[in-house]
């Protein structure tokens, strides 16, 4: 009997070598069916200045309560109406909130789902006291050293310009699209877009507008950042994490700190920010982290390749080594970061409150009272409220497999054609958000080109685009439009 069990084992052990071995071999690379075309004579030197002056205009979104910067957005209007005559003239222009902008584009076939190509004119502030970290002023738009530099010229006002670069460009060919486009330009993406995208996606609905795909800042072209590839990968994402903000608030009794009660508020708020940074919320691998740890699985070392192509098996393992790091563990986790703490106004006074603010963006399949339930369980403390401060829900997750995202995927092997594609996850938010319900699809990309040193630009230090990447994307945009537009 025991011989028996053991020649089962060991058949068993000898079937789940060979499958994990045959997946592993055969989990090749795709053959490259898109090649490089002839690019668009274009004006690089032009459209960076167009670039540089745009940046110049601090069109700066301060905070929800703040006033819109009026003055700042009427200057950057004016520059695209003179920088773009073909397409203020020819294109129907609506000013949507005060300051967005949408344009259209009709096509010639009204049976095609329109397509919407996205971007915001506000920047966010520059920390105070950082100033004289940069190496050109924020908002002087110097052009130096083969780049542009300042606020906007990674976020987001490079695709605005690039996109109507593109459309100028198209329309001084006397190009006509089969498909309508939308150009959305948001004017209060950075304090959450209810006035910009909201309102341009509340109209476009109330005229029952059909949308193929929405496509908006989001991810981009990195090397050296996956481990295991060497090629620049250009990650479009299918999905954008939920945002949560949560303000807990501890009670306890006042009074003088010499005679003090076994627990303070303030020890109170300290111990549920320790119990939820000890209980975080389970890592899951879903969708779409999967898909892209799918695509790129064939170009990875052997030792990856055989742990992904083999997820039935080994999904555990993965999910535990991802979750230990840092960007890894945003994609298979919902994140819980404290951000402010407040309590006290004396050193000898107890405080009958104190406050802590935590901060979660929440992963695709979760949902914002779920982290509610796991934030009051954790807590576990009758003395502690919690009150919620601004949230949306995880986007839903579109499709890789559909004709929309082929387009951009074309385009870019087009393009870019040393990139590899594929599809991923926005860490953070975008103004994709307010088209949910009205796009059948919506994807998040720029093809800006990153390194590991490039990351910390965007809403830091040092912003800036190199010319020759700001062509590429001008590029993408003027052959999408051919793609999409047929």
């Amino acid at each position: 009997m025991l011989k028996k069990i053991g020649l089962l084992l060991f058949l068993v052990i000898v079937a789940l070598v060979g499958t994990v071995a045959f997946k592993t071999f055969t989990n090749n690379p795709e053959e490259k069916t898109n090649t490089a075309i002839t690019k668009a004579v274009i004006d690089k030197q032009g459209a960076a200045e167009r670039l540089s002056e745009a940046v110049t205009y601090k069109t700066i979104s301060w905070s929800r309560e703040a006033p819109v910067e009026v003055a700042e957005f009427e200057k950057l209007h004016a520059l695209i109406d003179r920088s773009y005559p073909n397409v203020a003239s020819k294109l129907e222009k609506q000013i949507i909130g005060g300051h967005s902008l949408l344009y259209k584009w009709e096509g010639t076939d009204p049976s095609l789902p329109a397509a919407i190509l996205m971007g915001h004119m506000d920047v966010v502030p520059v920390e105070e006291g950082t100033e004289q970290n940069w190496t050109h002023p924020p908002f002087s738009g110097k052009i130096a050293n083969g780049a542009i530099w300042g606020r906007g010229t990674l976020d987001d006002k490079l695709s605005v310009l690039a996109t109507l670069e593109a459309a100028e460009y198209q329309l001084s060919k006397g190009y006509q699209p089969k498909r309508t486009f939308y150009f959305a330009f948001g004017h209060d993406e950075e304090v959450g877009g209810e006035n910009g995208a909201g309102n341009i996606a509340k109209l476009l609905t109330e005229q029952g507008v059909k949308v193929a795909f929405t496509l908006d800042e989001g991810m981009v072209v990195v090397q050296g950042i996956m481990p295991g590839v060497e090629e620049p990968i250009a990650f479009i994402a299918l999905a954008e994490k939920g945002y949560l903000t949560l303000e807990l608030t501890a009670k306890a009794e006042g009074g003088h700190s010499s005679i003090p009660p076994k627990q303070t508020a303030v020890g109170k708020i300290s111990r549920a920010i320790a119990r939820l940074e000890e209980n975080r919320l389970p890592a899951a691998l879903r969708r779409p982290v999967s898909d892209m740890f799918d695509a790129l699985a064939p170009y990875m070392p052997t030792s990856l390749k055989a742990v992904i192509s083999n997820r039935w098996l080994l999904e555990p393992v993965l999910v535990g080594q991802l979750g230990k790091g840092g960007a890894t563990n945003a994609m298979v986790r919902t994140t819980t970061a404290a951000t402010i703490i407040e309590g006290g106004t004396k050193d000898n006074v107890l405080p009958s409150t104190a406050k802590a603010t935590v901060n979660f963006r929440i992963l695709p399949g979760t949902t914002i009272q779920g982290v509610i339930d796991h934030v009051t369980s954790v807590v576990d403390d009758e003395d502690i409220s919690v009150a919620v401060k601004q949230g949306n829900e995880p986007s839903k997750v579109s499709a890789h497999d559909h004709e929309s995202y082929h387009h951009i995927s074309k385009t870019i092997g087009e393009v870019l054609p040393d990139v590899l594609v594929s599809p991923g996850l926005m860490l953070a938010g975008s103004d994709s958000k307010h088209y949910e319900e009205l796009a059948e699809n919506n994807y998040r990309f720029i093809p800006m080109r990153f390194g590991p040193d490039d990351l910390g630009r965007i809403h830091g230090t040092n912003e800036r685009i190199m010319i020759d990447n700001y062509e590429e994307i001008i590029q993408f945009y003027i052959r999408l439009m051919e793609n999409v537009g047929g």
